[in-house]
Formats: C-alpha cells, structure tokens, sequence
C-alpha cells in the first residue's frame, strides 16, 4: 500500500488559505500495530470540503474615493496591493488625473474602474447661499455615488468589502452603509464595511463653532461605528476615534503609510533621462538656466563624459542643490513660510559674499501640484528678488513624481493638518527615495519625522531658514563617491534607510482586515485532525 505520513497530510494543506483550511473537516484513524516485527499502518483520511477548497476563494473589493482617483495615492495602494494578492477590485472616484500605471496592468483582468463628474452647484452659491450650496452639492454626489454603486452590481460579482476613504463623510458613510445591508438583503451576503481614515471629515468645513460642523461630527460620530472596520494614517487618531467616537480598540488597525517599491532613489541614467525630458519646461520658466544645458550632452544635473573612447553619464560637479516640495496650492498649506525662509537664505549668501566669505552653489527648488492658490503663488515668486535660488512650479506625470524625488538634496513639507491626527504622505514619498525632509512641525508628526534623526521640524520661516543654511551650505560639501551633500543630510539618509516598505507594512496590518471577510479567518482555527493510537 501507498502509505500517507501525518506529515504528508499538513503538506497538503499549506497551499490553502487560512480561511479555506478552517472549513476542512479531516479525521485521521492511526492504527498501529507489531506483528512479527513488522509495521503495519493503516489510515484511513476523510476529508469534506466545499467547492471553493480546491484553491482559495477570490474576493471582490470595492474602493471608494470621492474625489479625484488619481490624486488619492493611498487607495491607489491599496487597489494595487490587493490585486497583486490575485483578488478583483471596483475602483470608484471623480475622473481627473490618471491612476497609478501599475494599477493599469489590471484593467483588463481584475480592475474594474467607475469615474464620474459629480454636480458642482454655481460657485456663486458657495459665496452668498452657504447652506443651500452644501444641499445641492449633496444630492449631487448622492446621485453619483448611488450611480456608480449600481453600475458595480451590473458588472462586476458581488462586493466582499467595501473599503471607504474618509474624508469627505458625506454623503459616503451611510450610502456606503446602506449598500452593504441591500447585499445582505438581496443575495444573503452583506459585504464588509472598512473606513480608512485620512483625516476627520468635520475639521474640513473649517469653522469648529458652525452649525454646519456641530452637524457633521454628530452625523460622523454616529456613522463611524457601524462600520465593521477601520484603519488609521497615525496611532493618534486610533486612540481619538477610541476616546471620542467610541470606536471599539479590537476593530482599528494602524496602517501607516509608507512608500511603494517605487519610490527609491534615482540612478543616474535616469536622472539624466528625466532632466532631458524636463529641460524645455525649466528653461521656459526660468531662462537664466539655459546656460547650463546649452551642450547637448548635459543638462542641469548631469552630464556625459568620454575617457578612452568611452562615455559615462555622471553628475556634474556645479549641479545646484536639489530642494523639492509637494503641494495643493490650498489655504492648510502655507507656502509663503517656504518663500520667506528662502529670501532669508538668500540675504545670508549676500552678507557673507559681501564679507568675502564662500561662494555657494546655485540652489533649484522645484514645486509640485496643483490646486487653487497656484496662481497666486507663481505671482509672488515672479516678484522675489533670488540672485542664487530658482523657484519653479511643475506638474509632473505620475511615473516621473517619484524619479524627481530620488535627485533631490531635501524636501520640503508644509502640510498642515485641520485634526492635528494624520500624517503626510509626501513626507513617506521622500524617505522612500532616501531623501531627508524638513517638516512643518503640527500634532503627530513626531510619529514620523524625529527631528534630528531623520530630517528636522520647524514651526516657523525663521527656522525653516536656519535649518536651511545649516544643512544645505555650512554642511554642504558633497561626497567624492556618489555625490551626495555630506553632515547632517548624511546622517539622516542613513537613518531613513531600511524603512519597511507598503507592501510589507500592508500585508501585517490591512490584509486582513480588508479580505479576511469570514469572521472565522480572524478567529483561531478549530483543529481539523483527531488521531487515535491504537
């Protein structure tokens, strides 16, 4: 007889899932008995499991943003990390910029993406009719909302998890809510509520004593517990949602962002590569830098190089200094801490030109984004007076955002937060390419920015300028080996080195919590085996 080892059976087993291995009901009779110093096994197996043993069961996961899909980069993560674990996705947002180019490999296998325009009411009706604009706006987005939802029943299966971004609350939590209890209603499975957690929606309205606030953290306090699970950016906001929503401990996850795969630092080839792509965009900004790409073979930050019949590509040795900031361009977001604090830098380089000191290297600081206060901005830095400092605004494509970072010297921060409770992302997109930050010091950036370990903190222009000198030109002699600005910016680059990356950061705080839908996944497993010894 074949014989069939205990061994043998846990092996064949491992390759299922832990909530299909929970489902196998296995009973194992050992009977062992001497005869003539002979072993004698018998075994008998029974195994009973339900057509979805074979392999384990896909899931279908929607993910809701309402707002511009491409812009969310958080929930782009999340769509590509669980369709990199072979399980289907609904994405739901506004149309406007492009998702992530991974997540295009899907599209025709397991993506399914839903984009509307919602109703935006006159903008005169934000100005002198508040309240009846904040109506119109959410019916508007109720009707998309419920629209898009329906185009997912007719598409795709039925949904296994609903995982939300929050903020905006309204109208998403209880249309999200009511869903999932229709599911359950209609084809006796109701799906899996998970509110991921950016913010707190009632901060964005602004005024804390309005009316129209006081309604919306009412309305969120009450919502956000029905959800069946929730993830936060910071450890911070789980113990608010804890003290003051009354959100149960056991069912909050602290998922911190942290930078995809591909956000690394830039090899110089494609440094190169981008710098060439970008230089018709910086030359037409700001002309004074044409002298430096005038030769075919450079351009601001690099430069090929021929010895003995063979050419390198190699960073320049008068590459300017590198400092590259993200922004929306909105009110939370003090752009002009960064302008003033680099009029400052530019006063001290004159004083101690003057004085016969020094001479520094050009300073180029790129901004990205886009939003309301754009424009305004751009007027003010056209005004400023920066003999040694360029300041240019871009918007980059997708796929060249994190190849920008990983040439930079230091990045810049300002975000603001209106809870004082989440994180910045682009904070996370910088250590991903090993580049220090100075931060805009508020509430809990402490859990991510240790000032003086990995970047610095300011909390105002006066600060943020001294940082700026301290790090960029009293410690800015650069590497012999790679270029690199050496002292402190050295020591911080060391220090953001072997972060963990999303992808291992998701797997132990959001992948169950998003797929494990049965509740017996989470639970321990009931054992499977019985073995009598006779």
């Amino acid at each position: 007889k074949k014989l069939l080892s205990l061994t043998q059976v846990m092996r064949s087993t491992e390759h299922f899932g832990s909530a299909t291995r929970s489902k196998v009901h296995a009973m194992c009779n050992i009977q062992y008995s001497i005869r003539n110093n002979k072993s004698i096994y018998n075994l008998s197996l029974s195994l009973l499991f339900d057509r979805n043993m074979a392999s384990e069961k896909k899931k279908h996961v929607v993910i809701i943003v309402l707002g511009d899909i491409g812009r969310s980069p958080r929930m782009n993560y999340h769509a590509l990390s669980i369709l990199q674990h072979g399980h289907r996705v609904s994405l739901i947002g506004y149309r406007g910029e492009d998702i992530l180019p991974q997540l295009k490999a899907y599209e025709s296998t397991l993506l399914e993406s839903i984009l509307f325009s919602p109703y935006s009411p006159p903008k005169m009706l934000r100005r002198y009719f508040l309240p009846l604009y904040y109506i119109l706006r959410l019916f508007g987005l109720t009707f998309g909302l419920c629209h898009a939802l329906a185009k997912v029943q007719q598409r795709c299966s039925s949904p296994d998890t609903i995982l939300v971004q929050n903020p905006p609350t309204l109208p998403l939590l209880f249309i999200s809510y009511i869903f999932c209890i229709y599911q359950g209603i209609i084809f006796q499975k109701r799906p899996k509520l998970v509110i991921d957690w950016h913010n707190l929606g009632f901060t964005m309205f602004g005024r804390p004593k309005s009316v129209i606030t006081k309604m919306a953290k009412l309305f969120e306090k009450h919502m956000a517990p029905l959800a069946n699970g929730h993830l936060c950016v910071s450890e911070s906001m789980a113990q608010w949602l804890v003290t003051n929503f009354g959100i149960k401990q056991e069912t909050i996850s602290v998922l911190y962002d942290r930078p995809p795969e591909f956000f690394q630092p830039t090899s110089v080839e494609a440094m190169h590569h981008l710098m060439n792509k970008l230089q018709t965009t910086i030359v037409e900004k700001c002309p004074r830098l044409e002298p430096q790409t005038q030769k075919p073979n450079k351009t601001i930050l690099t430069e090929i190089v021929t010895s003995n019949g063979k050419s390198d590509i190699v960073q320049r040795k008068d590459r300017p200094i590198l400092i590259v900031s993200s922004t929306s361009w909105t009110p939370d977001e003090d752009f002009s801490i960064l302008l003033n604090a680099l009029v400052a830098l530019q006063k001290n380089i004159n004083n101690e030109g003057n004085n016969g000191g020094t001479t520094y290297p050009h300073i180029l600081v790129i901004v990205t984004g886009k939003g309301p206060e754009k424009e305004m901005y751009e007027n003010m830095i056209l005004h400023l007076n920066l003999k040694h400092i360029t300041i240019l605004t871009m918007w980059l494509e997708t796929c060249d955002y994190p190849k920008l970072l990983g040439c930079a010297d230091l990045g810049i921060s300002l975000h603001v937060s209106t809870s004082g409770l989440d994180l910045p992302m682009k904070v996370l997109d910088m250590f991903g390419c090993e580049v220090p930050v100075c931060a805009y010091n508020f509430g809990c950036l402490g859990e991510l920015v240790k000032d003086g370990e990995n970047g610095r903190v300011f909390s105002s222009e006066v600060e943020l300028a001294q940082q700026l000198r301290h790090l960029l030109l009293s410690d800015g002699k650069r590497s012999q080996d790679d270029n690199k600005i050496m002292g402190d910016l050295e020591k911080f680059r060391n220090n953001i080195r072997g972060m963990t990356s999303w992808k291992e950061n998701w797997i132990e705080y959001a992948h169950d919590m998003i797929l494990c839908t049965d509740t017996r996944d989470a639970g321990q497993h009931s054992s499977f085996m019985q073995i009598k010894i006779q």
